[in-house]
């Protein structure tokens, strides 16, 4: 199962099956360290617990629960349509 929310530029997806061994919840400890304490455990499982609202204005985007899960469950999708644009011209 799929768990997603927005973040101010992006998307965060957390796929729970991944999740089900878990026991160190390294997201959610990034999450508090690094970031702005946006994830906590749920029944095993990292979810918010905050409104839409408050997640895009709290987050710092700093990519700390997807480069802690040692499971690859965690994947933030930040779209840079500059880049892509830039890209396409060195490809000239």
């Amino acid at each position: 199962m799929k768990y997603e929310f927005e973040i101010r530029t992006g998307r965060v997806q957390i796929d729970h099956t991944l999740c089900e061994t878990c026991d160190e919840y390294e997201c959610a400890k990034a999450c508090s360290l690094y970031g702005r304490n946006i994830l906590r455990i749920k029944d095993g499982k990292p979810v918010t617990f905050m409104p839409p609202e408050e997640i895009k204005r709290r987050d710092n985007e700093c990519l700390a629960c997807e480069f802690h899960c040692p499971y690859g469950a965690v994947n933030i999708e930040l779209p840079f349509p500059e880049l892509e644009e830039y890209l396409k011209k060195i490809e000239r």
